[in-house]
Formats: C-alpha cells, sequence, structure tokens
C-alpha cells in the first residue's frame, strides 16, 4: 500500500513538473507580443524640452550606498498627504525593519500609504507575521501584491513586477533600480550592490500636467487598480490584533533608536537643492501590462533613441544579453554613434544565468559596441542607467535584458538635462575604471583600468553548465 501511494505521489509529481513546465517556460516561447511596427511609441524628439531648462521638474541622481537609504527616508517623511509605492522585492533585515517602522509612522501621522510588493518578493509571508498584520491593522495602510504565486496557474509565474519606485504627495518621486534589501544600503555589507536612485520634484505646481510626477501616478494606478493585482481589505484576525499592536511598537522603537544614533544616515535630512539639477522635459516610460510576453515599449524606444544617437550611448546593466528577439526592436549595428557600457564580469557576478546570456552575445556585442568593460571590483553592479549624446539620462529597473524586455513590468525615465547626464557618465565612468575593457583594439570611454580579477573554477564550471541548459530558453534570461 506504502509503495502504490509512493508512486502515486512521484506520477503526479511528474505530471504536475511536466505542466509546469511546458505552461510556465515551453508555451513561452512560441508566445509573441507585437512586432516593432504595430507598437505605438513616441518620437524621439517627443522626449526634448523645447526650451533651455524649462521644464516642470528637478532631478538629481544618487549612487553612494551610505545615502541611499537617506533618500527613501527623508521622502517618507515629507509626505503630508499620500505615499504611492511600488517595489519588486524587499527581504528582512535592518532596512526592512526601518523601511516598515518609516511607513507606520507616516501612517500614524495622517498620511495615506499604498504599499504594492510583487507578490512573489516580499517577505510579508506566513500566517504568522508580525510585520503584516502591523500593516493590515493600519487604517491608513493598505496592502497589495501584484499577481501572487499560484500554483495552478504556471503560466503566471513570469509576470513580475520589477518597478521599484515611491512617489510623495505627488510631489517627489524616487526610482531606480535599488530593492529593499540590506545588500543596497548598509555600508560595508558583505555583498554589496552598487546601484542608483533618481529623486525629480515637482518645482512648479501650476505646471503639474507636464509633471512626471503625473505621468508616474497615473502609471501606479494603473498597477494598483490592474485585475492582477490584490489589494487586501483592512481586516485583522482577532488572534493576531496583539501581534500586529506589538509589531507596531517595535518597528517604531527600532527607528527611534536607529535615528537617535543617526545610524545608517537615517536622521541626516537631505538639502535637495544642493543636489538638483534643471530639467528641459523628464518623460516614462514603460512596458505594457500583460501576462505572457509584454508588448515592449522601453526596449522599442531604446531602439528608436539609439538608432537617433548621434555621438555616444554610455550605459551600465548587471548583464547586457541582446538577444534575437531584442535585436528585432533594437539594433546596436542601427546608430552612427559610438557605444560604451559596462557591466559585471564572472568575477563579480553571482547570476549565471545573466552572465550565461551576456556570453552566448560577446561577439555580436564585440562587433557592435565601440567597447565594453566587465567590472572587477567589490560588490556586484545593479544599477540600470543609460546617457545619449551627453544630454539625455535614461534611469530606471529596466535590465538589458529578454525578462526585462518582455516578461516583467518597468519604469524608464528620460531626462533631458546636459548638466545631470554629464554627471552620470562620470558616475559610469568611475565603474569603468574598476573594469576591464574586452576589446584590446577598441575605443576606450577611460583609461587607467583594473587588472582582471581571478574565477573560481566553481564558477567556470556552474557558468558552463547554466549556459548548456537555459541555451535554448533564453527568454527567461
Amino acid at each position: 500500500m506504502f509503495g502504490k501511494l509512493v508512486k502515486g505521489g512521484l506520477i503526479g509529481s511528474g505530471i504536475y513538473l511536466g505542466y509546469a513546465f511546458i505552461s510556465a517556460i515551453v508555451l513561452l516561447h512560441f508566445n509573441k507580443p507585437k512586432n516593432k511596427e504595430e507598437l505605438d511609441i513616441q518620437s524621439c524628439s517627443s522626449f526634448y524640452g523645447e526650451d533651455e531648462n524649462d521644464g516642470p521638474d528637478k532631478a538629481a541622481f544618487f549612487d553612494s550606498q551610505d545615502i541611499l537609504l537617506t533618500l527613501h527616508l527623508n521622502l517618507i517623511q515629507s509626505a503630508k498627504k499620500t505615499i504611492k509605492f511600488a517595489n519588486f522585492s524587499i527581504e528582512d533585515g535592518t532596512v526592512s525593519d526601518l523601511f516598515y517602522g518609516k511607513m507606520l509612522e507616516a501612517a500614524d501621522r495622517g498620511v495615506n500609504v499604498n504599499v504594492l510588493f510583487d507578490g512573489k518578493g516580499h517577505n510579508l509571508v506566513g500566517i504568522n507575521n508580525g510585520k503584516y498584520w502591523a500593516l493590515m491593522a493600519h487604517p491608513n495602510i493598505s496592502l497589495a501584491f501584484y499577481e501572487e504565486f499560484d500554483w495552478l496557474r504556471p503560466w503566471t509565474w513570469q509576470n513580475r513586477m520589477h518597478d521599484k519606485f515611491l512617489i510623495a504627495d505627488d510631489y517627489s518621486v524616487l526610482t531606480g533600480g535599488v530593492n529593499l534589501e540590506d545588500s543596497f544600503f548598509v555600508e560595508d555589507h558583505d555583498k554589496a550592490d552598487h546601484d542608483r536612485d533618481v529623486v525629480i520634484m515637482n518645482s512648479d505646481r501650476e505646471r503639474f500636467s507636464e509633471s512626471v510626477l503625473k505621468q508616474y501616478t497615473d502609471y501606479y494606478d494603473s498597477l494598483w487598480f490592474h485585475p492582477f493585482t490584490t489589494v487586501r481589505p483592512s481586516y485583522v484576525l482577532k488572534k493576531y490584533e496583539n501581534l500586529a499592536k506589538e509589531t507596531h511598537h517595535s518597528l517604531l522603537s527600532i527607528l527611534k533608536e536607529v535615528e537617535e544614533k543617526n545610524q545608517y544616515g537615517a536622521s541626516t535630512t537631505i538639502d535637495w537643492n544642493q543636489h538638483m539639477f534643471p530639467t528641459r522635459k523628464v518623460s516614462l516610460v514603460t512596458n505594457a501590462i500583460q501576462r505572457w510576453k509584454k508588448d515592449p515599449y522601453i526596449l522599442t524606444t531604446l531602439g528608436e533613441l539609439f538608432k537617433e544617437a548621434r555621438e555616444t550611448i554610455i550605459f551600465q546593466s548587471p548583464y547586457v544579453v541582446p538577444s534575437k528577439e531584442m535585436q528585432q526592436y533594437l539594433s546596436l549595428a542601427g546608430t552612427k554613434a559610438k557605444i560604451f557600457f559596462v557591466t559585471n564580469s564572472l568575477a563579480t557576478s553571482t547570476n549565471f544565468f545573466g552572465i550565461s546570456g551576456h556570453q552566448k552575445y560577446i561577439k555580436y556585442l564585440s562587433n557592435h559596441t565601440s567597447q565594453f568593460y566587465h567590472f572587477q571590483g567589490e560588490g556586484y553592479i545593479h544599477a540600470k542607467a543609460y546617457s545619449i549624446d551627453s544630454r539625455l539620462s535614461l534611469i530606471g529597473s529596466f535590465n538589458f535584458d529578454p525578462r526585462s524586455s518582455f516578461l516583467s513590468t518597468e519604469n524608464l525615465v528620460i531626462i533631458d538635462s546636459p548638466e545631470l547626464a554629464t554627471e552620470l557618465e562620470k558616475s559610469i565612468k568611475e565603474i569603468a575604471q574598476d573594469s576591464v575593457p574586452y576589446k584590446k583594439n577598441g575605443d576606450h570611454l577611460v583609461h587607467g583600468t583594473a587588472k582582471k580579477a581571478h574565477v573560481p573554477m566553481y564558477k567556470k564550471v556552474i557558468l558552463g553548465i547554466i549556459y548548456v541548459i537555459f541555451y535554448p530558453f533564453e527568454d527567461l534570461i
């Protein structure tokens, strides 16, 4: 009898795994988004302002680990009416406690707080999770999850919300590539992630309709009210009421203690005027909100901007994987501009899937770019940013890979500001100086680069295995 149960269990598991593999991976390969000609893409000229420094928004980017947490806490503290927050991933740790504590503190003073997480990337799991019940119990906090995990519908598994942005009072927005994990914020963390956030503020409230803040607010609402999103009702089971109160008190106590000691810059006040640059225009581009493969609005917009560029395209991405399907929307060969980029090396990266995809197209990249650099320093590049012709700066959650192009919701803000673009290029060049150029006879973005770091044998073996296994499944990278 026991043997029959085991056999039946194995057969059932095999059937389910086959069903999941086919519906979540195989069928995805045959699904096609709209082709380039069918997409309603903004003209490149629409991203440029007509008059110098005449836009209603100001912008600044920040890329040092010691200030990224301060940005989030300052903007939450500044909110008087509303906070709208969306993020791909949050992990237990110092940052998680401070973030939840700061949100609860804002709600206590009457701010209406909306928190939206990707349904598979949050730490509010488990019926006994005190943080979950503390948020649910607060009358001024609404909690929602985008495309929660569903065992019965594996075709929904690849539909991820990869956005990371925070809107305070429809006056300021913070966006970039930063997840709420200690490795992004806590100085000297043993697995530091190098990333970048941009803060945009509407400096002319009478021109709100022209501001990118309106675009971000509309986009947030489209995510929040979408059928794929589950907004939890504000209800707490009676047996968890005390847990909710205790957790609320505990998180506020942790926040107070850290702020009193000014750890992690928690009580530092940022003078925004010292950092802000004027802009001529700021625009938002997002992917379509769809299951299966999404219509690639960001990738296609990048393709048009690459094609129209005349001097230089300088960008940074954790991995650069120009898949064959991506090349239908963006051709590196179709520009007159010199292309330079910086990405992780096998020595620094822990994402073997991304590196395997990068290796697959290394010859294509070598043939169609002026030079590219593999990072050799401490930590891991997680930032995603582009500078085009030293005028447009593009920053957001979008990785240069098939997953960000077709599978995830993403946002990319396009800022017309020569001053900001100049600073962004300096920032990317600093990373390039701690990198190794791939092309011996190629052009150089910087001089005095690093030495090639040692790659452990185990990494080479893992990369080789994943390269072979995932070679036909580049849609998932």
